[in-house]
């Protein structure tokens, strides 16, 4: 069953969300904007779009270093006057691509290589449709699109018109979603939770990708939304998203939209601490999530944890482990059986962890890298003894690979 969630009076595009992007801004702190009314678009290419979720008043803009974007906040305004929803042809490859990009919807895409959101003339050899979750507490995908399979039907007819190649849309074992859809649209079955739910799986196992071989992804809930713009035109920027941890009063499925305020969604979420501390409000999973006060652009959960140190521990483990502030220089890489299978990609796991901790972008390349994204390693990164956070490694080789592609 998904709930209602709390109203949220601010949403937020975060900078984190778009690694490699420099916006050009076309608003102003104080500006009035409406639902699908462009933001921001990317300098490098123009066509590529950044439309606001809601309606409302953009109240701050927040730059990070060489004018990348930390956050742009809307808060939002009762009453005012909704956009009327405006349909356009895609019927064809050429229309899909100028819709997607024209509405704002181009972002819900994802390369691999390097993860960043393709080139508005890109060509995808294959498209990859997440439905898989990556642990016991996330969003059970037939629960969210229950009611709605024609809907999310006319989105992955959209999706497939991009690519020449397959689109494998990855579930798990059960009634296959893609059924009946032609010879192009697959349906893939996976084991839901840990590796096997993530995409980095599912393309290392069906289209591994390299140098030259490029694929895309892109999450079932994005697909849904491309399919009501599909059918009727409107801009629909909702989450079904997940609220899970040890300190949720109520975990539940909870319906809100993309960047809603964490704290205005957890507000009173939270089961008590015995030493009066706040929850930790993670943005995702408590294996790949990250400590935020927004909602992630592809994040599907919210996970209430207990709170950390403000410094490592000697006995911290795992997941405050790697969410303490780390004042030392990490611990020595000892290989461990737990640290040999957190990687599921076939490369050898000391070596490659080596190649990143000393930024050596050729031989993390060569090991198998361009396959990878953060959350892929997230895992890796509360096996292994030295407290480092490899995904952050990570994102440091591809944005250099990605410079010299």
């Amino acid at each position: 069953m998904i709930h209602a969630g709390p109203a949220v009076s601010c949403v937020a595009l975060l900078g984190a969300d778009l690694p490699g992007l420099r916006p050009r801004l076309m608003c102003d702190q104080g500006s009035h904007v409406m639902r699908g009314q462009t933001l921001f678009h990317d300098r490098l290419h123009p066509e590529i779009v950044f439309v606001s979720p809601v309606s409302g008043v953009v109240e701050s803009i927040t730059l990070g270093p060489r004018r990348s974007l930390s956050a742009l906040v809307i808060r939002l305004e009762v009453g005012q006057h909704e956009p009327d929803p405006i349909t356009m042809p895609m019927s064809s490859a050429t229309e899909v691509r100028a819709a997607l990009l024209a509405k704002g919807f181009w972002p819900a895409f994802l390369t691999r290589p390097f993860g960043r959101i393709p080139a508005p003339d890109a060509e995808a050899e294959a498209i990859f449709v997440t439905m898989t979750p990556d642990n016991p507490h996330a969003p059970d995908p037939r629960v969210v699109l229950a009611d709605e399979q024609d809907v999310f039907t006319a989105g992955l007819k959209a999706v497939a018109l991009l690519t020449s190649g397959k689109v494998h849309v990855c579930q798990t074992p059960a009634t296959d979603i893609a059924a009946g859809l032609g010879d192009r649209i697959r349906g893939a079955f996976f084991a839901s939770g840990g590796a096997s739910g993530l995409t980095g799986t599912h393309i290392h196992r069906l289209h591994p990708v390299g140098p030259g071989r490029s694929v895309w992804s892109i999450g079932y809930q994005d697909v849904l939304s491309i399919g009501k713009m599909v059918m009727t035109g409107a801009h629909d920027f909702s989450r079904v998203v997940a609220l899970t941890g040890p300190r949720a009063r109520e975990p539940r499925l909870v319906r809100t939209i993309t960047g809603a305020s964490l704290t205005e969604l957890t507000g009173g979420e939270a089961l008590p601490d015995p030493r009066g501390l706040p929850p930790c409000v993670l943005s995702g999973s408590a294996t790949s999530g990250r400590r935020a006060a927004w909602l992630g652009r592809y994040h599907q959960q919210i996970t209430l944890l207990d709170d950390v140190p403000s410094r490592r521990e000697p006995s911290a483990k795992g997941l405050v482990k790697r969410l303490c502030l780390v004042s030392s220089r990490p611990a020595p890489v000892i290989p461990t059986a737990a640290l040999e299978s957190a990687l599921d990609f076939g490369v050898p796991v000391i070596p490659f962890l080596r190649a990143l901790s000393v930024g050596d972008a050729e031989t993390a390349s060569r090991l198998g890298c361009l396959e990878m994204v953060e959350e892929d390693l997230a895992a890796v990164s509360l096996a292994c003894t030295s407290g480092a956070d490899y995904g952050r490694m990570l994102r440091h080789v591809l944005d250099e690979l990605a410079e010299d592609a």
